[in-house]
């Protein structure tokens, strides 16, 4: 019971970095939660069911030089405003050797390297 009341509070730790106000149309952040995938698709199923914009977090895990990328548009989200998300993950981590893959909803990729990190930020705001 406590191992489930840790990462429930984790999870709701994430969602609060996510869902902060944002002016954009695609969110774009990062939380070091490691690279548990478990946990991205807890977040990515409450992330969807919770908001309208589209979302790609990114979580290193330094211990092990390398960090998990993660997409999600909720399907409340406008027509106008829905991304592939498969598309997004790849274009983000293009060149970085990163292994994953996903649906138009929903992609997962992860990238061996933390030096990797800053670029892969930088490709997922401008796309």
């Amino acid at each position: 019971a406590w191992k489930k009341e840790q990462a429930a509070q984790r999870v709701k730790s994430i969602l609060a970095t996510a869902t902060a106000p944002t002016e954009t149309v695609n969110v774009v952040c990062r939380y070091d939660f490691g690279t548990d995938g478990k946990t991205a698709k807890t977040v990515m199923t409450q992330y969807q069911k919770q908001q309208e914009k589209p979302l790609l977090m990114i979580s290193a895990d330094e211990t092990a030089n390398r960090f998990l990328v993660f997409c999600v548009t909720p399907k409340g989200c406008a027509k106008e405003q829905k991304v592939n998300c498969k598309a997004w993950a790849a274009a983000a981590t293009e060149g970085t050797n990163g292994k994953g893959g996903g649906k138009a909803d929903t992609a997962q990729f992860t990238v061996e390297g933390l030096e990797k990190l800053d670029g892969v930020l930088e490709k997922a705001r401008a796309f």
